[in-house]
């Protein structure tokens, strides 16, 4: 018996239509070019996934109606009662694949509600009220005297809608109680725009190697910062002047690390860098196999920590002279330098954005001198306009 939404999909068979030139027609038009019949399927009580081939999408309806009026009816099998707690124990063992911070914010999460609704309360119990309440309630929290933003509880509501789609794949719950709710609009955070000036101060205020490596590999390869934390030696070629950004699973002297868009990529590493990475490897102690670590202190030779590199960075700036940013901005600030220069698909690469969107609106900044030289052409059209009446 079904215990899910029935679904009806096309079932294509045939060769691939063509067009006059003999390519392979576009999987948009094959519904009216190519031979195809109508599939009913839905997962059963068992686990198990079903389905029934008809002729016409007519009789397919007629088939998944049935189906999915048993489930209305109440025919179908139960789900296992789970409590929250137990929900959010199970979770965290069989999500891999997480980066460790993923996986720290995923658990971060799932204590809000178990902490706001209870730990035993069964998650087939929770409502979309009880859910919309839920997020109000995180939303009007105030951390260290302060509102949370809007954005923070955007970023809490995906990771539920992540977390309890989970539960309907194992078919502890029919329908997330969060589906269906809005994000709040977010209008765009202002980040500054950190000149190739403003980059060299930096590199002159840099109090080590280490740091004029972090802050080089940031603003000219655009790495993020954990990508920088867990570069080891063996990812950087000297003679072809590159450096590979990949995963760590399981090798001997690193720990487990994923990157942030889960695929490889190459980055072209310009000499200024590479000059810094020889140096940071002429002074490196043997046997070291990340490219930065701790340089003193009881733990000297470890691996840097996040929460010390945003710290230290805002030191650096200050010393610069440079206005306030963050170090992701230098990331930024590539992506943006190079946007006059190559083609936008080239900068999402390079970046390691998976959506172009993500490049176009969060990382293309529209300069200060282009916004006013869009002023002053903007005046000669008008007045031109007047001249000619």
């Amino acid at each position: 018996m079904a215990i899910e939404r029935v679904g009806i999909y096309r079932s294509y068979y045939g060769p691939i239509p063509k067009d006059r030139l003999g390519k392979p027609l576009p999987r948009s038009k094959w519904p009216a070019k190519r031979t195809h019949s109508w599939v009913v399927r839905w997962h059963g009580s068992n686990g198990e996934r079903y389905s029934r081939s008809r002729r016409t999408r007519k009789e397919a309806e007629r088939v998944a109606g049935s189906i999915q009026a048993d489930v209305h009816e109440g025919k179908a099998d139960k789900p296992e009662k789970m409590t929250l707690q137990e929900f959010a124990d199970m979770y965290m063992s069989i999500r891999t694949g997480l980066t460790e911070r993923t996986r720290a914010e995923h658990d971060r999460t799932l204590r809000f509600p178990c902490d706001r609704l209870g730990a035993d309360c069964l998650i087939q119990k929770i409502t979309p009220v009880d859910a919309r309440r839920f997020l109000s309630w995180y939303g009007s929290r105030k951390v260290k005297g302060k509102r949370i933003v809007a954005a923070t509880v955007n970023k809490t509501l995906r990771e539920c809608r992540r977390i309890f789609r989970e539960a309907v794949d194992c078919q502890l719950i029919r329908l997330s109680p969060f589906e269906g709710m809005r994000q709040e609009r977010v209008g765009e955070t202002p980040w500054h725009h950190v000149t190739p000036e403003e980059f060299q101060r930096l590199l002159k205020a840099a109090s080590t190697v280490r740091w004029m490596g972090i802050i080089a590999l940031a603003y000219c390869c655009r790495l993020r910062l954990g990508e920088i934390l867990n570069l080891t030696w063996a990812d950087i070629d000297f003679e072809e002047g590159e450096v590979r950004v990949v995963a760590k699973h399981g090798q001997e002297h690193t720990r487990d690390w994923v990157p942030k868009d889960k695929d490889a990529r190459v980055v072209p590493v310009p000499r200024l860098v590479m000059n810094v990475l020889t140096e940071l490897q002429l002074g490196a102690a043997e046997g070291q196999v990340y490219v930065l670590v701790i340089g003193k202190g009881p733990n000297m030779g470890q691996p840097m920590l996040r929460n010390n590199v945003w710290r230290d960075f805002g030191v650096v700036r200050r010393r610069a002279g440079v206005p306030p940013c963050s170090l992701h901005d230098l990331r930024r600030s590539f992506c943006t330098n190079l946007s006059g220069a190559v083609p936008m698909h080239i900068v999402q690469e390079l970046a390691g954005h998976s959506d172009i969107r993500t490049t176009r609106r969060f990382y293309l900044k529209v300069e200060p001198k282009l916004m006013e030289a869009a002023r002053q052409a903007l005046e000669v059209t008008l007045e031109a306009e007047n001249g000619s009446d």
